[in-house]
């Protein structure tokens, strides 16, 4: 009892209790049988004392019939067993040979050794299926952990090999992997042996292995030679005998098997071959986990070379883009400044021809020379809508919202376009605001809304035959202002109506193939408005009209409307008179017509065709104001800007127009930046050349008399 009580090993207990039977009184020698562990239903002798027989107790034992203790006869003498019972099963007993028989306290006291032989057997069988299910544990938290951290399948395959060895004490263990061709087994993992002992591969056509590839689960040879047509000759040269394998089976697919040899005639436990079944199931999720793992990373690879392949592309691409786009300003800059130089000459001259410099003229004659501004100014407008449209498309556009009066930008578009009207016999009927949307203004780019409506309202004069009848009107809708340009013009089928703001759409009627224009406008327009966060859209019926709308954003306050100040009378010109200019200009006939405009007006003109001859000029005398071109070959006329405002003395702060056919807006700030007074685009009106010479001249003049 002390010590089952001190927890003293079962086997050193059995022992003593062997010792304590024999040495009941009348008894010689005893032995004690309990269950085997290797052979399940067959009882062993875990412990004897004294001189007893193994062979002849064996036999009684197995061949004695159920009850709590029994006797026989033998050449020893009396055999006395006494079952040992757990759960109310016997489960073994303590055999005792008596030659002169027990006596009834004899008898009790080995009883009672028996039942503590139970508790003692019970208390083992506990702890041990405790061991095994904490075994089971430890391999199960071990795969786990081989799963969760996503080593490489190579590492995987060996780490197995090792484990499986290292666990079930086996000679050899292999891992095996079905091939893609699912008719054979590659050996991934090894241990216990060489890789000049191990075959390649290993065909699925019969065999051990094709049996557990075939149906799952486990299959055990307690004696391999023994074992017929088995597949695995080169594990009989290695000296095994026997062996386990396992199906590496994950979500319904077999993967591969697990085998693990021993060099001699014996097979593990059936709770051990539990854990090698637990093991090889928890192995085939962490090798189809390493697997997909592995196909990711593959899969990863090869989109990362194709997402660098695809940038490499999208580099070169782009590079090329850049190039076009490059060429494309480029040329639109050449083509700008070669057809905006002549044009130049064109609206000057002509200009300067109505005005009568050269002499007065006849009614043909004047009528004539207005074609020629018309047409000139219809061309510069081509120009500017292509310029202006490339622009936007390069993104180099942006708006500058501003409250914006409607009324007043209505009065202006209205007046500007009046002439166009008449001149084509349209009628442009006056517009009537009711008083929320004369005091409401817009929150948008001033210059981007004046030619949006320009380009709405000349839309429809040009597709509204003679006595057709244009007009305007606008109304507020909820945080919007919504501006409608109607006509009662050819109108335009249904069918075209989707491709309306497209680049280069035109109407293909006999009327509408009449028309001058590109084809841009539309396109340009809705590109402006979207710009300034508006909608636009159309309404039309073939033969009887059309309505273009547009709907831009409703300032939050609305300020007093300010209407451009107005120079009554068009022909009250500009006097000069007594001032000096010098103008730098290398095409000549821009150079002659600036010289006869600024001498029309009274100003004395020194002319110069490159900026060197500009500079003598100024080393000559100082003017009032320099008019210079930009692209000059040679030095530019940046350089001739430069050259005046670094200047040390008063001609630092000469006023300095630029006059160039380079209009876009890099242009500008270029001129601007190096310190021009006054940028305008080719071509140009007289009067506005007139007016700003006056204005720079007169504001440099009030500035000088301050001080």
């Amino acid at each position: 009892m002390a010590m089952i009580e001190n927890g003293e090993e079962p086997r050193r207990i059995f022992l003593a209790i062997a010792e304590c039977a024999a040495k009941t009184p009348g008894a010689v020698s005893a032995g004690l049988y309990l269950p085997s562990e290797r052979n399940e239903g067959e009882s062993e002798l875990v412990a004897s004392f004294g001189d007893f027989p193994l062979e002849d107790s064996q036999e009684l034992s197995s061949n004695r019939s159920t009850g709590s203790s029994f006797r026989r006869k033998s050449s020893h003498g009396e055999f006395n067993f006494f079952d040992v019972v757990c759960h109310g099963a016997p489960v073994g007993g303590i055999t005792v040979i008596a030659p002169q028989g027990l006596t009834h306290q004899a008898s009790e006291r080995l009883i009672a050794l028996a039942y503590h032989t139970s508790v003692i057997f019970e208390r083992q069988r506990l702890s041990q299926t405790v061991q095994h299910f904490l075994d089971r544990l430890q391999v199960l938290n071990e795969l786990n952990q081989l799963i969760a951290s996503n080593i490489g399948l190579q590492r995987l395959k060996k780490s197995l090999a090792r484990e499986s060895a290292f666990r079930f004490a086996s000679d050899v263990s292999l891992t095996f992997l079905l091939n893609d061709d699912k008719k054979t087994l590659r050996i991934s993992g090894a241990y216990g042996c060489t890789p000049k002992q191990l075959p390649v591969e290993v065909p699925l056509e019969s065999g051990i292995l094709s049996q557990v590839m075939r149906v799952g689960g486990y299959f055990s040879v307690a004696n391999l030679e023994q074992q017929s047509n088995h597949g695995l000759d080169f594990l009989v040269e290695m000296g095994i005998q026997a062996l386990d394998v396992c199906c590496l089976e994950a979500r319904g697919e077999a993967l591969g098997a697990i085998l693990i040899g021993f060099k001699k005639n014996d097979s593990i436990s059936q709770k051990d071959l539990t854990r090698f079944e637990e093991f090889a199931q928890g192995a085939a999720v962490a090798v189809a986990n390493s697997i997909t793992q592995e196909r990711i990373s593959n899969y990863a690879e090869r989109l990362e070379e194709l997402v660098e392949q695809r940038t490499a592309d999208l580099a070169i691409q782009s590079a090329r883009a850049e190039e076009a786009n490059e060429a494309k300003s480029k040329f639109l800059a050449n083509m700008s400044h070669e057809l905006r130089t002549p044009l130049t000459a064109i609206v000057g001259y002509s200009s300067v021809l109505v005005d009568g410099i050269f002499g007065e003229l006849n009614d043909k004659q004047t009528d004539a020379l207005n074609s020629i501004a018309r047409s000139s100014e219809h061309l510069k407008n081509l120009i500017d809508d292509v310029l202006n449209l490339a622009r936007v498309e390069s993104g180099k556009e942006e708006a500058e919202p501003e409250p914006v009066s409607v009324k007043d930008v209505l009065i202006q578009t209205q007046k500007l376009m009046m002439q166009t009207a008449m001149g084509k016999g349209v009628e442009l009927c006056p517009f009537v605001l009711n008083q929320d949307i004369e005091k409401s203004q817009m929150l948008v780019d001033r210059k981007h809304l004046h030619q949006i409506i320009i380009n709405l309202m000349s839309n429809a004069v040009k597709y509204t035959p003679p006595k057709g009848k244009v007009w305007v009107k606008a109304e507020k809708m909820y945080d919007m202002i919504k501006i409608l340009v109607s006509d009662t013009g050819v109108g335009i089928p249904e069918y075209k109506l989707k491709k309306l703001f497209e680049r280069f759409e035109r109407g293909d009627d006999t009327y509408s193939k009449a028309q001058v224009g590109t084809g841009i406008g539309l396109n340009l327009t809705k590109r402006l408005v979207e710009l300034n966060g508006g909608r636009i859209g159309v309404e039309s019926e073939e033969g009887k009209g059309t309505t273009f709308w547009i709907a831009l954003p409703l300032a939050a306050e609305a300020v007093k409307p300010k209407l451009e100040q107005q120079i009554p009378g068009e022909a009250i010109q500009n006097r000069l008179d007594g001032l000096s200019t010098i103008v730098v200009e290398d095409n000549p006939d821009t150079c002659e017509v600036l010289r006869q405009i600024l001498m029309s007006a009274g100003a004395s003109v020194r002319t110069a065709h490159t900026v060197q001859e500009g500079r003598e000029l100024l080393e000559q005398e100082v003017p009032d104001i320099l008019l210079t071109d930009l692209a000059i070959p040679g030095e530019s006329g940046i350089e001739m800007i430069k050259h005046i405002r670094n200047s040390s003395d008063a001609i630092s702060e000469l006023p300095v127009i630029v006059l160039s056919a380079c209009a876009f807006d890099s242009d500008r700030e270029a001129a601007l930046e190096a310190g021009a007074s006054l940028f305008i685009p080719k071509p140009f009106r007289p009067k506005d050349i007139l007016k700003n010479v006056r204005d720079l001249t007169l504001t440099m003049a009030m500035r000088d008399s301050g001080k």
